[in-house]
């Protein structure tokens, strides 16, 4: 499986992306078929306390499924956005 990660402006860049890989991993659990998985993390403005943005997408054969999520902390905003794709994992194989 292919995972492209991008962390622009974020303090703590290399233990965010040991985070993502973690849970990527629990999501490959979920779903088997996850064929490539894209993950961007970026401050919503340039100033230092501003919320923080992650954008995820996950390719799952013959399906692309993305999460946006917002808040103060990185890992915060990561764990939602996998929540999301937790989710959409599940109704997937439901189907």
């Amino acid at each position: 499986m292919k995972v492209s990660i991008s962390i622009q402006d974020v303090n703590n860049g290399e233990k965010l992306k040991e985070l993502i890989h973690q849970k990527i991993e629990k999501l490959r659990h979920v779903n088997d078929g996850i064929l490539s998985a894209e993950v961007v993390v970026k401050k919503q403005k340039a100033m230092d306390p501003s919320p923080k943005l992650v954008e995820m997408q996950l390719h799952v054969a013959g399906h692309n499924l993305f999460a946006k999520k917002e808040a103060d902390k990185a890992e915060e905003a990561i764990d939602s956005a996998f929540e999301a794709l937790n989710r959409q994992l599940i109704r997937l194989k439901k189907r």
